[in-house]
């Protein structure tokens, strides 16, 4: 085997046993109902020891997951990537922010009927709105990136 497929193999491995334990510890955190420890009472009541474990997880997995997954990819695909975050991305985040402003400015409710309005639902709509624009935008830029070069 050459040096390439042993160090796919390897990242395989890692990928596996790290999968894994993330299955166990959605077992294990599934059982865990006890509150969370510590948690200030300004925030309200205290979210399950399980569900807290269990984002922790997926969000140190994801992380990993994107390393391996970013070292695997060849050198245009790593362009195409950074030049759709950068463009796409940025001007996603302009559009959103726009419409966000736009929306504030008009007083447009933009929230599902079975959602209250609060400040909260408010933040976490424009948060999302944006997130979303931005992806639009990574995707179409990162559509424009290969048409433009095949």
């Amino acid at each position: 085997m050459n040096t390439a497929t042993k160090t796919a193999a390897a990242n395989k491995k890692k990928m596996d046993d790290l999968t894994v334990g993330l299955c166990a510890l959605v077992v294990v955190s599934s059982g865990l109902t006890v509150a969370t420890p510590f948690w200030p009472a300004q925030l309200g009541s205290a979210p399950q020891l399980g569900v807290v474990l269990l984002a922790a997880a997926v969000a140190v997995f994801s992380a990993i997951h994107s390393l391996y997954w970013w070292r695997a990819l060849d050198e245009a695909a790593k362009e195409a990537h950074k030049w759709a975050w950068w463009w796409g991305g940025n001007l996603g985040l302009v559009v959103g922010g726009a419409g966000v402003v736009a929306a504030t400015l008009m007083d447009v409710n933009l929230l599902p009927a079975f959602v209250q309005r609060s400040d909260a639902a408010l933040v976490a709509a424009g948060v999302l709105g944006v997130f979303a624009a931005q992806a639009v935008g990574y995707g179409i830029a990162w559509c424009g990136w290969w048409m433009a070069r095949r």
